[in-house]
């Protein structure tokens, strides 16, 4: 009787065994285990038919292999854990990490996370491929493959190099390559990167306005040793001569003594002007009243204005104005700048020479022109006129001084009113200056 010999524990177990063998007329293996004496223990139940009326029964103890396997099967859990989380790691670290097999071509095996979001490649296109496969340009490819070979002579590199992404940003990055054994077969380069874009631009950024700053320190000096020979000048004048009209008695002398006067204190108002907008455009608080201007209107004021004070000899003409001609700008700013064109045109012309003043219609925009036939300016201080860093004592020839303040701020002053400021010249033949300003919308 099998109760006789079959621990009672495992009765249960072995009968419902053998009727499933009795049922099928085939062999079958069961399993259990049995707590003795405080220890489990675990068999394996084989049965087979070998006729109508026998069974063979076979039993044996694998309570070691049991043991073996649960304790490989919690070896094995643990190495998907740890394998599981060096991958989570490697794959947040934020830096570029790769390996590649120096024996087959240095084909990438490994491609982090990190390196595939920067580059836009994944990890499964680029693993098994090799640097010609993967990135565009050969002369990247060729710098790479140099990297590679470097590091199978030294072991290890360190070096900078540049690539470029699948959406066509170049990337620099401070790269590391190491030499790992592998055993028996060819070793493999591990390679660390630290994406060093963003921090090249910011250091590209901060030498370019250390220099800026250093040059503008040095204009700085510069401007301020201009600006006081300009002031010196007409103030040294103003001293002089008011200490001569009071002195003299005669008449026709004080009023000559009177006129110079009165040119230089002209002269230092508009220098001081000119100064404090200039400081004001800088700091950004020079405030603009943008709205519409009719053409016309500062024509007729500049021609009487100026009609009767060009020099002897020289004719000033306005060529005929469309009265319904208007800009978008403001009103003083723009009579501030034709002023300052008209002004020096006439100042650097000799008798003889014509003042031709003229407006067009381009492109959405009025262009305002300045031309005069008078001394011109030579080619070296034509590259420099509208330059910031640029002081000009004498334009011409009739020793007529002035700051080049005016000209700057009218550049400025066109910007601000939405045009640009443009000017041809030959040294003896004359300048033509013009500015656009942006007509008003209808």
């Amino acid at each position: 009787n099998v109760k006789d010999i079959v621990p009672e524990k495992a009765y249960e177990s072995v009968r419902e065994n053998m009727d499933k063998v009795i049922e099928t007329g085939k062999g079958s293996i069961a399993k259990h285990s049995l707590m003795l004496d405080g220890v489990w223990h675990h068999y394996e139940n084989r049965i087979f038919p070998l006729d109508d009326k026998y069974l063979l029964c076979m039993c044996r103890d694998v309570s070691e292999k049991v043991k073996v396997e649960g304790v490989n099967a919690i070896q094995r859990n643990e190495i998907i854990r740890l394998n599981s989380l060096m991958q989570a790691i490697l794959n947040n670290v934020p830096v570029y990490l790769f390996i590649k097999d120096t024996g087959n071509d240095f084909r990438y095996l490994y491609w982090n996370k990190a390196f595939a979001d920067r580059t836009g490649i994944t990890a499964e296109f680029a693993v098994g491929k090799t640097d010609v496969e993967i990135f565009r340009s050969d002369e990247e490819v060729r710098r790479f493959r140099k990297g590679d070979l470097a590091v199978m002579e030294a072991e290890k590199v360190e070096y900078l190099e540049e690539y470029t992404t699948l959406t066509g940003d170049t990337r620099t990055v401070a790269m590391i390559k190491t030499l790992v054994p592998s055993g028996n077969k060819q070793p493999y380069i591990v390679g660390v990167g630290w994406d060093m874009t963003d921090i090249k631009k910011t250091e590209k950024e901060l030498i370019d306005a250390r220099v800026k700053a250093e040059e503008a320190d040095k204009l700085k000096s510069s401007f301020l040793a201009n600006m006081s020979h300009e002031i010196r000048t007409p103030l040294n004048a103003i001293v002089g001569f008011s200490k001569l009209i009071i002195e003299s008695g005669d008449k026709e002398e004080q009023s000559q003594y009177a006129e110079i006067i009165e040119k230089n204190s002209g002269l230092l108002l508009n220098l001081f002007n000119d100064i404090l907008d200039l400081s004001a455009l800088e700091a950004g608080s020079l405030k603009f009243s943008i709205g519409s201007v009719r053409m016309r209107d500062i024509c007729a004021r500049l021609y009487h204005q100026y009609c009767d004070s060009v020099h002897p000899g020289v004719n000033l003409v306005f060529d005929e104005v469309d009265p319904d001609l208007c800009v978008q700008g403001d009103w003083d700013r723009i009579s501030q700048i034709w002023l300052n064109l008209l002004s020096n045109a006439i100042k650097f012309s000799n008798e003889g020479a014509e003042v031709v003043v003229s407006l067009a219609e381009e492109d959405g925009m009025a262009i305002v022109s300045v031309k005069d036939s008078g001394c011109g300016i030579d080619e070296e201080n034509q590259r420099k006129l509208l330059h910031t860093d640029t002081h000009f004592s004498t334009f011409g020839t009739n020793n007529e001084e002035g700051s080049g303040l005016g000209l700057l701020l009218c550049k400025d002053f066109v910007i601000k009113n939405g045009g640009k400021l443009w000017f041809t010249s030959k040294k003896g033949e004359g300048s033509t200056f013009s500015f656009s300003i942006p007509l008003l919308d209808k």
